[in-house]
């Protein structure tokens, strides 16, 4: 069992706050942070850290344990905002006894801030490692994504795409947050439907809830969260429930201070 992550980040997110006297942000400008840092296209420079625990797997005995790092880097280039990303999947338990570095993501967005929200268009790879049974791939494909904001409502679609001669996926997510106050928010997460082009049938449907909460400790940012996670499509060996827990830490500097 792989839920002490979880266990620490729901503890945490649940008790009252101590570093309220060391906050320098305005009540508005918390309440702009939170809602920004739940915005996956936001030009803001972020690192995360999550694991993911799956007590269960569809059609399949055991469970899975995964550990996600997540950098974010905004920075202009030819006059335009771009946003890029790595992600990194690593392995720590899976049924079969694997382990180790399984994949990684890598996006490039040129944005487009619009007084309704932000659009953005670009690159992206999904990238394998090589195991015992197959070579390596890079799998590039387009990626685009558009956020509307209303009030403290937040809602789009990212979407990514995957092309190679071993590995084709469209992932399309949802966006769905609020932001009850400058600490709390809560979101659908990072849910990815998924389309195999290769097995020619939808993969993942996902249905999650995530929440989240904003501290501030000597100045630098950071956001708690956890999310809970069902997969409802029924693919043999794939995750069925899944537990996670994370925390975002917020480099960069935040105007409103």
């Amino acid at each position: 069992m792989r839920v002490w992550p979880a266990a620490i980040v729901a503890a945490l997110l649940f008790l009252p706050s101590p570093l309220a006297s060391e906050q320098s942000i305005t009540p508005r400008a918390e309440e702009d942070l939170s809602q920004r840092v739940t915005n996956p296209i936001e030009f803001l420079m972020k690192m995360i850290l999550e694991n993911e625990y799956s007590p269960s797997l569809w059609d399949s005995h055991g469970e899975g344990n995964q550990v996600q790092g997540e950098f974010v880097v905004p920075f202009t280039a030819f006059d335009r905002k771009h946003l890029g990303r790595i992600k990194i999947f690593f392995t720590t338990s899976n049924p079969d006894g694997s382990h180790g570095l399984s994949s990684a993501e890598i996006v490039d967005l040129v944005l487009f801030e619009r007084s309704w929200g932000t659009f953005g268009v670009g690159g992206t790879a999904h990238v394998t490692t090589q195991s015992s049974n197959e070579l390596g791939t890079i799998a590039p494909g387009p990626a685009v994504g558009a956020i509307v904001k209303h009030g403290r409502w937040q809602y789009g679609l990212f979407n990514q795409n995957f092309f190679s001669d071993t590995f084709a996926e469209t992932e399309l997510q949802p966006i769905l947050s609020y932001e009850f106050n400058r600490h709390w928010s809560a979101e659908i997460g990072n849910a990815e439907y998924t389309y195999d082009w290769k097995k020619h049938r939808v993969t993942l449907i996902p249905l999650s809830g995530q929440l989240n909460r904003i501290e501030s400790w000597r100045k630098q940012d950071i956001q708690l969260f956890v999310r809970g996670q069902y997969n409802a499509k029924n693919d043999s060996g794939s995750d069925k429930w899944t537990i996670s827990a994370g925390i975002t830490l917020i480099i960069q500097p935040y105007a409103g201070r």
